[in-house]
């Protein structure tokens, strides 16, 4: 399994302690219909690729991704993982936590602060692009830890799309990071479609439900 981070995530990983990155589809691991059994399966490829960074696996911080729209701060010490009910987490710059989150046609979006360090991650899906929860990231990251949307990059992973899906999600995603303040060269697309490569990616909409799930990372490289 290759643990190379995509070229869409250059920008974040061009900041020395930056760790981002995208597990793909893992062709050893059987697909299921049932989410927590294939999740089981999958974590071991997933923490060796922690590991492989020097990040331990129990700094993972995941959310348990409900499609709506609740964010919550996270860190090094805190509650039991997955957060509840919530589909967006973020840290302050300096938590060693590995934020993570769970897809499968979904987009995951990377938001990180160049002034603070500050990382957050989100599970926008329709139901949760349809509230607009990027924008809630954002905000509380703002309200909470000072983040101001003007310094931050934003990444839009690998999602599903026009012309597999009738809701555009990226761009309805881009629209909402502008008006939450990003810039628009802060803004970065991955451009790929889950449901048009499913020997790369995992898609629910395409495998029926009988699929896997890809996991968006986003921590601090151990060297920081």
């Amino acid at each position: 399994m290759s643990t190379h981070a995509p070229a869409y995530l250059d920008k974040l990983n061009a900041v020395p302690e930056n760790f981002a990155r995208f597990i793909a589809r893992i062709p050893e691991v059987p697909v299921s219909t049932n989410r927590n059994a294939v999740i089981d399966a999958l974590t071991p490829h997933h923490e060796q690729v922690l590991k492989e960074a020097g990040i331990n696996p129990k700094l993972l911080r995941r959310a348990q991704q409900v499609h709506g729209n609740n964010v919550a701060l996270v860190g090094d010490i805190g509650c039991s993982y997955p957060v509840e009910g919530v589909d967006a987490l973020y840290c302050g710059g300096k938590a060693d936590c590995c934020l993570g989150i769970y897809v499968a046609d979904c987009a995951a979006v990377w938001v990180y602060d160049t002034v603070s360090g500050s990382r957050g991650l989100a599970h926008s899906g329709k139901l949760g692009t349809q509230q607009n929860i990027v924008g809630k990231l954002l905000h509380a990251m703002s309200k909470t830890i000072g983040v101001t949307p003007a310094d931050c990059i934003a990444v839009i992973s690998p999602c599903i799309r026009p012309p597999h899906y009738e809701v555009d999600i990226p761009t309805a995603i881009k629209a909402q990071l502008a008006e939450a303040g990003l810039a628009e060269e802060n803004i970065i697309d991955s451009g790929l479609d889950t449901a048009a490569d499913t020997e790369t990616f995992y898609s629910y909409r395409v495998e029926k439900g009988n699929t896997g799930r890809m996991l968006a990372l986003f921590g601090r490289t151990p060297e920081a």
